[in-house]
């Protein structure tokens, strides 16, 4: 989970970047095809191919339409408009959304103490996204935000669809088999931004750089990390991992974008490490 964090936090950064070359949907049809590239070495290294059922081949289908294309699709365009801490802030409320769904379709236990945490790293994550307690709302960010908001919806779906299918699949035939099913599933969403492509000599080196990460660590191993942590410490604490997301986000643009790092935002991701680490001794 911490290195799945790692990967989708620096995400944010070099989707920021591509975004000025490239469309928003175009980055994520490219990105799950480079990932799909990505596993089939890993799949052939490290086991076989399960054949697909019937009933199965519907559900990995949509799995991949939530957890990949519209999550992709929503991020990336939100993205257009607001900032990456936003978008991290948002995010980082997927412990809270994961957990309410967790407990309303899959009678997961929860008690007070495992809510106060989630709640005491929300906090955190405020203290690390936010200046002086403020953050800007403007109204296209605001529109940005709602996309967000919508992404996060399609996450949680897809962390319980999955749950019908990580007891039958290894994790990396499972990512294999969402990932190019989503590269089907995008044409509709990409084929209105084909006028918008760039021509191949307008692409920069650094771009190409970025869409590579995009595509190998994010789309590909950092999914992996997360199916395999979800079997190993449940929907539920994975998801308590992701308010990681923001921290590594603000780490990275102090250090490649040479972004402010206040004190506050220092004592938030304190905060929300520590309350990963209690959350992780209730449920343990």
């Amino acid at each position: 989970m911490v290195l799945a964090s790692l990967c989708w936090g620096l995400s944010f950064i070099s989707t920021k970047v591509i975004l000025a070359e490239i469309p928003p949907v175009t980055i994520a049809f490219l990105r799950q095809f480079i990932a799909a590239v990505t596993l089939i070495p890993l799949i052939a290294y490290t086991c076989a191919l399960p054949a697909i059922t019937r009933r199965d081949l519907a559900v990995i289908c949509s799995s991949g339409f939530f957890g990949i294309v519209l999550y992709s699709v929503l991020e990336n365009s939100g993205l257009q408009y607001t900032t990456a801490s936003n978008a991290s802030m948002i995010v980082a409320a997927l412990p809270i959304a994961t957990l309410v769904s967790e407990a309303l379709f899959f009678r997961q236990k929860v008690n007070a103490k495992m809510v106060l945490c989630l709640l005491v790293s929300m906090i955190g994550v405020w203290l690390v996204v936010s200046v002086n307690g403020r953050l800007d709302l403007s109204s296209a960010r605001f529109i940005g935000n709602l996309l967000m908001i919508g992404a996060m919806i399609c996450w949680v779906a897809y962390t319980s669809i999955n749950k019908k299918l990580d007891k039958s699949y290894p994790s990396i035939a499972l990512i294999f088999y969402q990932s190019a099913a989503s590269i089907f599933l995008f044409v509709p969403f990409v084929i209105p931004e084909v006028e918008r492509w760039p021509a191949h000599s307008d692409i920069s080196p650094a771009v190409l750089a970025h869409l590579v990460f995009l595509g190998v660590f994010c789309s590909a191993l950092a999914y992996v990390f997360y199916v395999r942590a979800v079997k190993s410490l449940g929907a539920t604490i994975s998801a308590a991992f992701l308010n990681l997301i923001p921290v590594i986000t603000v780490v990275a643009g102090y250090v490649v974008l040479q972004e402010d790092l206040m004190a506050e935002q220092i004592l938030g991701m304190a905060i929300i490490m520590a309350s990963i680490f209690a959350l992780n001794r209730i449920m343990s």
